[in-house]
């Protein structure tokens, strides 16, 4: 569990998290966490709402630039948080639902950039099936969970950009085979996410949108250690924070050039601008359980000391790549 150290100021005790890298979960402890391949974003991750409904971000199936929805099948890859094609369930989406969207072409990217999307599996897979059978996670789209600042919470998917690594030209990256976790905590967004929010904006504005940019739909949140954080191939991991998914990575458009920053911003389900939206598909909303925060956070890191990378860290600066490759390791 990560370590704290308290600093006595006036009489008030207040915590520091001195945070780690992010590490492999224990089997199982995740059960809520699906991915698929996205044809405008390449890896996305997706959150189990229900057994046969998955949020995700809407970049991940939609574009600014592309007014016709993208018919080709998606196939959401579940019951196995380990990436390889042999592993886990795949079932195909039969019916996507997102937020009405603008003509407007600007309208668009702003909104879709801060939107989730729901997907409807075709099948509800059977636990017998499963290396980990699917449960569903509590979204708080009412925004009953009032979070305060340095509040740890946790994100999980396949890539993290690590102290040390280099961006490579078009946007090269290494994905992790394994699951990883890393716990963050929320911070200031006008000291610590600026940087992003004006990459942000300047990207819209190319784009064509004009209107005002609402600070309050998003969380700045980062790691204290500044040993890692969330980057390439996280479009769709869930911010959970007292065992609710509460936001998520839903624009990347700016963070990724910012992936030394150790900082993110993460839009809220909860937001103003998505509220009618979240309302109408709740229905579709199935938690079995109420997850406990204090047991998830400990049986995430039950039995696992496996604090290893998926490749050799060593090689990692070594890698070059022809334009037209992107090859994992």
């Amino acid at each position: 569990m990560n370590e704290w150290k308290y600093f006595i100021i006036l009489g008030f005790s207040i915590p520091l998290g001195l945070g780690r890298e992010p590490f492999k979960p224990s089997d199982g402890s995740l059960p809520f966490l699906v991915y698929f391949s996205s044809r405008y974003r390449g890896l996305c991750v997706g959150t189990l709402v229900s057994r046969t409904a998955v949020i995700t971000a809407a970049v991940c199936i939609t574009d600014a630039t592309h007014r016709a929805p993208d018919t080709r099948p998606i196939n959401v890859v579940t019951g196995a948080t380990y990436r390889h094609p042999r592993r886990g369930i795949r079932v195909q989406v039969n019916k996507i639902l997102i937020p009405k969207l603008s003509n407007a072409t600007g309208e668009r990217a702003y909104m879709i950039q801060k939107s989730p999307a729901i997907l409807l599996l075709a099948r509800k897979v059977p636990d017998v099936l499963a290396e980990i059978p699917q449960r569903p996670i509590e979204v708080d789209y009412k925004g009953e969970e009032v979070l305060s600042l340095h509040e740890e919470c946790l994100m999980a998917g396949w890539h993290f950009f690590y102290k040390g690594d280099k961006i490579y030209p078009v946007h090269k990256f290494l994905l992790q085979r394994n699951i990883r976790v890393q716990y963050l905590i929320i911070v200031k967004k006008s000291l610590w996410c600026n940087t992003i929010s004006l990459k942000f904006q300047k990207a819209m504005s190319n784009l064509g949108y004009n209107g005002q940019f609402d600070s309050a739909v998003s969380l700045c949140v980062r790691d204290p250690s500044r040993e890692a954080q969330p980057c390439h191939g996280m479009y769709g991991a869930p911010l959970i924070c007292r065992g609710k998914a509460v936001a998520m990575l839903m624009s990347p458009d700016a963070q990724w050039s910012n992936c030394t920053g150790h900082s993110n911003l993460v839009q809220v389900f909860s937001s103003s601008h998505i509220r009618t939206f979240m309302q109408c598909v709740s229905s579709l909303f199935e938690p079995e359980f109420d997850t406990n925060w204090e047991v998830l956070k400990k049986n995430l890191e039950n039995g696992n000391d496996d604090h290893q990378f998926d490749y050799l860290p060593d090689l990692y600066d070594r890698m070059l790549y022809g334009e037209s490759s992107s090859e994992e390791v």
